[in-house]
C-alpha cells in the first residue's frame, strides 16, 4: 500500500506488519517513512474483548503494580479529579501505578511552568497531593476503563469488573470508528 507524504506530498509506502504483544495480543504495526524525513509509526490493537474496570487501592505495596493502558483506556483518579481519556492521538503504553502519577506529575509540572496563576495553584495543589499519596501518607484509587478490554492493572490486590453496556456508551473510545455499511469490497472503501 502507499500514501502521500504529508509533507512533500511525495509518494512513499505503507509498511504493516503484525505481532503477538504480550497483554495486549495481535498488534499491526504501520510505519511511513520518506526520503524529506517525515516518519510516523503507529500499531493497532486487532483484538476486542469484553469491556472491563479495574480498580486498585494505591499504597506503598501496590505502587509497583503492572498498568497496561490501551489507546482505548480511560485512567481515572478520583482523588485528584484526574480523568485520562483516550483522543485521536491517544498512545497506549506499559507502566506501573507508580509511573502513572509520575507522567500525571509532568503534566502538572509544565502546567506550573507555563499555567495561568489560577491554574498554576491548582497544579502545585495536585503536585503536593501526588507526593503525599506515593509517601504513603494519603489513600488513592486508580481505576482503567476499557470498552474494548484491552486495558488491565496486574497485582494482588486488583478488582476487576466488567462494564454495563450504559457505562460503555459514556466512555470515550480514542479512536475514529467508521460505519462501512454499504460498501462491498475493500478497494471501494481504500479508493483504489
Amino acid at each position: 500500500m502507499k500514501t502521500s507524504c504529508p509533507v512533500c506530498r511525495a509518494e512513499v509506502p505503507v509498511v504493516t506488519k503484525v505481532e503477538n504483544i504480550p497483554y495486549f495480543g495481535e498488534v499491526m504495526l504501520t510505519s511511513v517513512s520518506c526520503e524529506c524525513g517525515f516518519k510516523h509509526a503507529d500499531y493497532i490493537i486487532l483484538g476486542v474483548k469484553e469491556p472491563v474496570r479495574y480498580v486498585l487501592q494505591v499504597n506503598p505495596s501496590t505502587l509497583f503494580s503492572r498498568v497496561i493502558r490501551s489507546t482505548s483506556g480511560t485512567i481515572r483518579i478520583p482523588e485528584l479529579g484526574v480523568d485520562i481519556e483516550p483522543g485521536p492521538a491517544s498512545q497506549a503504553f506499559i507502566t506501573n501505578v507508580e509511573g502513572v502519577f509520575y507522567r500525571i506529575k509532568s503534566v502538572l509540572e509544565m502546567v506550573t511552568r507555563w499555567g495561568e496563576e489560577d491554574k498554576t495553584k491548582k497544579a502545585k495543589e495536585l503536585l503536593n497531593t501526588i507526593e503525599e499519596i506515593l509517601a504513603g501518607r494519603m489513600k488513592a484509587t486508580l481505576i482503567i476503563e476499557d470498552p474494548f478490554g484491552n486495558s488491565a492493572i496486574i497485582g494482588d490486590r486488583v478488582e476487576r469488573e466488567p462494564i454495563s453496556e450504559e457505562e460503555v456508551r459514556k466512555l470515550e473510545y480514542g479512536m475514529t470508528i467508521l460505519d462501512i455499511a454499504g460498501v462491498e469490497n475493500e478497494d471501494d472503501l481504500l479508493g483504489s
